[in-house]
């Protein structure tokens, strides 16, 4: 029997077409929805005011400047290349000027970063000296070439020549650049040897290289109406150490193949280990779209354990005019032209196998979200109910090798932090059609993101969903988690308030098991609490009304250059010890403890503590602290 399950929504309405038509195949497409967002232009500047110190974090949108006194600024800035930032939840365009230079290492040089050097050099592609600086060509596409300040008379004869190259390879003091073939070289290369002290020079317009730890020479920060702060000029110094000078994955893969052409061309196939892409996009946003595709089909792998026996096919196309007719099937054709993307299997029941097309727009994020569709349908048979599927397919397109933290794009994160908090039986509720809105895409990415994440839950939620793929033992949410189920809720619940780029589940974990008890006027409890987590369990229940007092031992850190602060935190009270009541999954609010003091009992629970850190800082914190409390003795 043939089955066709059609979600095409419309921006306000959802509409399902359901037709069948025999017994042998069947056919569903799992759509993934693309937004717009408006950009408002309301906020007024209050006043500004001009910082130095050091960058302590930073994420996309927003960094932490630590200035000369100590005190911790969080500021918006909008990067070169991005179009707006948030500010008082909308988005305003108010692009920072940015200036971050240094000199790197020279073991930070990698291959395809193109680099321009000066030197003596002749026709014949001899360069004389060692070569002490390499600076660092940031332009998207840079012109290759070589210009002599006086041309040489002869092939032999040396003069100062300025070279822009592509690093092909760096071996001990040795480095080769790709050259165009020219006069000062037909092999289209030219090697030379490296100084000992050569440094790789860095002078951009944008952030993507700065790191916690770098110094701030300048930064002018604005006060905005909505209370934020915002860059509007900052000047930073590369100086931290660090182990890669390219930062995200995707600009190492820009420059991983920057030697092939940006510009788009005719339909045709191109393949990788896994991934046969039919397209029309540029020879280096393909190759830069199978390798992220190669990683996630092996992280994917790692995760279920298993990967599909054949390869996934996606056809990813920039202009619809250049395919033939009937080369693409009017499902995807479709959705394409809506901007999305969409994935078509079949299930061959007389031949025992399952088949897999991906059809997407060019958006790299859209075609890795349909591929981890396609890679569950042809490894399990299925991709589970919509709240998994498309929940699992989020995460795949988010996700990044060794990376824990959440990385996702910030209109997601304002919207769930702003919208009317979504029950967890809301989001796993049967009945659901994919392709209703991203905004339903965003409330399952985030509950499949803590479960999958989170160690009270991920090896369930693991065999969850491979019985849900699979079809196998009736296995359901409930089944799986009805016993927990107020649990779940409750860290869900959490982990949408305190939610952001740099956010850490494995790190924000609740405790659970821990068991609390009353304090006997002699007695006392002992509790760790590490700088780097979220609320961690004591064995203290508190009661309303009565007197304790605590003191500590041990010191931490909220960050580089921070080690060694006691429990009371800096002077403006980061890196504080506090403390906050559960009772009957209700918190209470927070309040501060430092490294020792008496208080008064504000309500019953369990006490929990956590060094008072923005949620998605934890990271870099180091350290921790013993804590001993006991009832206090009125004299």
């Amino acid at each position: 029997m043939i089955h066709l399950l059609l979600n095409r929504p419309a921006r306000d309405e959802k509409r399902g077409i359901g037709l069948r038509f025999g017994l042998i195949w069947g056919v569903m497409l799992i759509c993934c929805t693309i937004s717009s967002d408006t950009v408002a232009q309301d906020v007024k500047i209050l006043s500004s005011n001009k910082l130095q110190g050091v960058v302590r974090d930073l994420s996309p949108g927003k960094m932490t400047i630590v200035d000369d006194q100590g005190v911790a600024h969080a500021v918006k800035v909008q990067n070169a290349g991005e179009t707006a930032v948030i500010l008082g939840g909308r988005r305003i365009r108010f692009p920072a000027k940015i200036r971050a230079s240094g000199a790197l290492s020279i073991e930070l040089a990698e291959p395809g970063m193109v680099v321009q050097i000066k030197v003596a050099a002749n026709r014949n592609g001899k360069i004389q000296d060692p070569v002490s600086q390499l600076k660092l060509v940031a332009a998207k596409d840079p012109k290759l070439d070589h210009q002599f300040e006086t041309q040489p008379k002869t092939g032999k004869d040396f003069q100062l020549c300025q070279i822009t190259g592509r690093i092909i390879s760096l071996q001990r003091n040795q480095i080769r650049l790709a050259i165009p073939d020219s006069d000062l070289n037909r092999k289209q290369w030219v090697s030379f040897k490296l100084a000992e002290d050569a440094k790789l020079q860095v002078d951009e317009d944008r952030l993507d290289r700065v790191q916690g730890g770098d110094k701030v020479i300048s930064a002018t920060v604005v006060k905005m109406s909505t209370g934020e702060l915002a860059v509007r000029e900052i000047e930073i110094e590369i100086t931290a150490p660090r182990q890669r000078a390219t930062r995200s994955f995707h600009d190492q893969l820009e420059q991983r193949f920057s030697h092939l052409s940006d510009t788009s061309m005719a339909p045709r196939e191109l393949r990788s280990d896994h991934f046969v892409l039919y397209t029309d996009i540029s020879d280096r946003s393909a190759q830069v779209l199978l390798a992220k595709l190669e990683v996630m089909h092996e992280l994917i792998g790692k995760y279920f354990r298993k990967t599909p026996r054949q390869p996934v096919v996606c056809y990813v196309v920039r202009d619809l005019k250049q395919w033939p007719p009937g080369r693409l099937a009017p499902e995807g054709v479709a959705k394409i032209a809506e901007g999305a993307g969409v994935t078509v299997y079949r299930t061959l029941r007389s031949q025992g196998r399952v088949e897999s097309t991906v059809y997407s727009c060019p958006d790299h994020g859209v075609c890795q979200h349909e591929a981890v569709h396609a890679f569950c349908a042809l490894t399990f048979g299925g991709t589970g109910p919509v709240w998994f599927a498309e929940g699992m397919a989020e995460m795949g397109q988010y996700w990044k090798p060794n990376q824990k933290a959440v990385d996702i794009n910030p209109i997601v994160i304002r919207y769930l932090q702003n919208a009317k908090p979504k029950r967890m039986t809301e989001i796993v509720a049967a009945g659901q059609i994919t392709g209703d809105s991203w905004q339903a895409y965003a409330w399952r990415w985030a509950l499949c993101h803590l479960l999958a994440s989170n160690p009270n839950y991920a090896k369930r939620f693991k065999q969850l969903g491979l019985n849900l793929m699979n079809q196998q033992n009736n296995d359901s949410f409930d089944n799986a988690f009805g016993p927990v189920a107020e649990h779940i809720s409750f860290e869900y619940d959490q982990f949408v308030q305190n939610l952001g780029n740099g956010y850490r589940v494995d790190l924000c974990v609740w405790d659970w098991k821990t068991p609390a008890k009353k304090l006997s006027a002699s007695g006392r409890v002992k509790a760790k609490v590490v700088a780097r987590g979220g609320w961690q369990a004591t064995r203290l229940w508190v009661n309303e009304g009565t007197s304790y007092e605590h003191q500590t031992e041990g010191a931490w850190g909220i960050g580089k250059g921070t080690e060694g602060l006691s429990a009371d935190g800096t002077t403006t009270g980061e890196g504080k010890l506090i403390g906050v009541l559960l009772n009957n999954f209700q918190l209470s609010k927070p309040f501060e403890l430092g490294t020792q003091g008496a208080w008064i009992g504000s309500g019953e629970g369990q006490l929990y503590l956590r060094c008072d850190d923005a949620w998605t800082e934890l990271e870099d914190n180091s350290g921790e602290l013993e804590v001993t409390f006991r009832k206090r003795v009125n004299k």
